[in-house]
């Protein structure tokens, strides 16, 4: 066609593809598809150099705001205003892109605040982290669910779908940069009223000069700190002292800048194959899958028969040299994996093979010995916290065999409703338990219960968080024979560290704040 060979500057192939009517997209009635980061060419322009500058305000205001909340305050009283500003970032884009947010923002929104608001009221590193892990895997699918149709995705849909935004997103980093320079070429041409134009080298000399300053940045801190007589050179001609915080500031500040952009260019271009429905793949023969169930579900009947006549009833003789505590403590963790084994076995075959009734019995008998499986670990798990006391990683699994219990129920709804909405709905189930769970600051009834029951400082405050000294001095005033544990308490370096390092009102923490005032009542 005349038009697209005029059109200029186009280094990739594109796919044009019409719209209906009702849909919306970044260029006004068509979708531009190609690996190229280059503007959309159909755009009108004067919309393309608004949609430039109020991204590149977004970016700037949102690495502004990053940079404050996060610097040395990795879980301080700013951390939620950081999910709070990343939210308002992701709706002013929508907006900015003709898109309406789905009913179903608004639980996912409500996830991502209430996990960021937990990372400021605790000192578990392990509740820290997963707390970050869950709310950016709700990030994503926010984003996901809201430029696409996500109702009848599947696990390795997702999976993908989220790899490819993340990855693919570093490529619109240049975008920056030659978005400006195409706007610029726009307003020149339209200015003149003609498509060619005259080659400035001052303009393209300022744009290596703009390009040299993230450079600079990077590298004149590291040469600074690799000589000291760079370094003292350098301070006595620019009187500037390059210290590591001034270095991570500003890495931040340009990191996340460029990040951001690079998302916001990475939304307005739908990927193509996302935009098409999923494939009806259930078109293998069943008997593969039932032949294989068949023989899985031989195995798992008489290793369940085993767990309810030793185990459960404790009837049967265990082999020589067993004893009945070895016996419940072994094994749990290969059980765990066992179930989820099981729960991968009953997704691949009801995506892959075709309707039947006898493969529906099969995948409904290994979902109810993964339940046999699953109480086999819990009742392991109880007897071995009996014995030897709670720590986070037992209560973790705890909190685990609730999940993937659920998580097989929604399995079995979908075994016999193929439209059943699985990822959404273990995201739910993982979201709200664990939100339920990290709420609960398990640390805390994990001191109480070790502490009640007499377990040493090895399971009451040496493998905690702030969270339990709290509960840990009410403990020792309640009970004075427990004053003999104080000594340990004050040489830890959990009781000092809090007032190690000069900190602001960003570095405010919650569970920090109780654990001081609870530990200058015993000073």
């Amino acid at each position: 066609m005349e038009n697209d060979k005029a059109m200029p500057d186009l280094n990739e192939e594109y796919e044009i593809i019409r719209i209906k009517e009702n849909d919306s997209t970044p260029a006004g009635g068509f979708v531009w598809r190609g690996v190229s980061a280059m503007p959309e060419p159909t755009e009108d322009p004067s919309l393309k150099r608004s949609r430039f500058f109020m991204k590149l305000f977004l970016s700037i205001g949102y690495a502004v705001v990053f940079t404050f909340c996060l610097y040395n305050a990795p879980n301080g009283i700013t951390y939620p205003f950081y999910a709070a500003a990343t939210l308002a970032v992701f709706f002013a884009v929508l907006k900015l892109l003709g898109e309406k947010p789905k009913k179903s923002a608004v639980y996912y929104a409500v996830g991502i605040m209430a996990l960021a608001v937990h990372v400021a009221t605790t000192g578990s590193l392990y509740l820290i982290v997963i707390d970050k892990v869950l709310m950016y895997g709700l990030l994503f699918m926010l984003f996901l669910s809201s430029l696409y149709d996500d109702s009848k995705w599947d696990v390795t849909r997702y999976c993908k779908a989220i790899f490819e935004m993340a990855v693919s997103a570093i490529s619109f980093i240049p975008n920056i940069v030659t978005e400006a320079i195409s706007i610029h070429r726009e307003r020149r041409a339209g200015s003149d009223g003609a498509a060619e134009r005259q080659e400035d080298p001052m303009r393209y000399i300022f744009l290596g000069l703009v390009l040299c300053i993230p450079l600079l940045i990077v590298i004149v801190p590291l040469l600074a700190s690799s000589d000291a007589v760079f370094y003292h050179a350098l301070s006595d001609m620019t009187e500037l002292r390059f210290d590591s915080g001034i270095v991570v500031i500003l890495g931040m500040l340009f990191g996340m800048f460029a990040v951001s952009f690079a998302l916001m260019t990475r939304f307005s271009k739908k990927i193509g194959w996302l935009c098409t429905e999923p494939k009806d793949e259930r078109n293998r023969n069943p008997l593969v899958s039932i032949t294989i169930m068949t023989v899985i579900l031989i195995v798992y009947l008489f290793y369940c028969a085993i767990q309810v006549y030793y185990l459960f009833l404790g009837a049967g003789k265990l082999p020589d040299g067993y004893t009945y505590a070895r016996y419940v403590h072994e094994g749990f963790y290969e059980l765990v994996f066992v179930c989820l084994i099981n729960l991968a076995l009953v997704l691949v075959c009801r995506k892959y093979s075709r309707d039947h009734a006898v493969l529906r019995g099969m995948l409904t008998g290994i979902c109810g010995c993964t339940y046999v499986m699953l109480g086999s670990s819990l009742y392991r798990m109880i007897l071995y916290i009996g014995a030897y006391g709670f720590t986070f990683l037992r209560a973790f699994v705890l909190w685990a065999l609730a999940v993937i219990a659920l998580v097989v129920a929604a399995a079995v709804a979908l075994v016999y409703r193929a439209s059943f909405p699985f990822v959404r709905s273990a995201a739910a189930i993982v979201a709200a338990t664990w939100l339920v769970f990290a709420f609960s600051y398990p640390d805390r009834w994990i001191a109480a219960y070790n502490m009640d029951r007499g377990y040493g400082s090895e399971y009451t405050h040496d493998m905690l968080s702030t969270d339990a000294i709290p509960v840990i001095i009410e403990r020792w005033n309640r009970d004075p024979v427990l004053w003999s544990t104080r000594t340990d308490m004050e040489g830890h370096e959990i009781t000092y560290r809090l007032n190690l390092k000069k900190k602001d009102f960003r570095n405010f923490n919650v569970s920090e704040y109780k654990a001081k005032k609870a530990l200058d009542s015993i000073r």
